[in-house]
């Protein structure tokens, strides 16, 4: 409801959070999955077996990804605020 109603009022590139406009960035450039991998975590409710199912990727392969992540952005999975921030930037992403 929130986006619907700002839609004509707010750029939403300007509510998405700046780390996840720097990966896609990144993986354009770098030809990486890292927005796809992070976008399929928040899918499957932060389970890293089940996102690497869901990826058909191997288990070591999230947690190498999700580390390059960390090392690129602010990301954090025990930070609350950035996870919220980059699930709800998705959310924007989608809408």
């Amino acid at each position: 409801h929130l986006l619907e109603a700002a839609q004509n009022d707010i750029n939403a590139e300007t509510i998405i959070h700046p780390d996840l406009l720097f990966l896609q960035k990144y993986d354009q450039e770098n030809n990486t999955e890292y927005i796809k991998t992070l976008k399929a975590y928040f899918l499957n409710n932060r389970n890293a077996l089940n996102t690497s199912n869901y990826l058909h990727i191997h288990k070591s392969t999230f947690f190498y990804r999700i580390g390059k992540i960390a090392d690129l952005t602010s990301f954090d999975p025990a930070n609350a605020q950035i996870l919220f921030s980059y699930e709800f930037s998705f959310r924007v992403m989608d809408f």
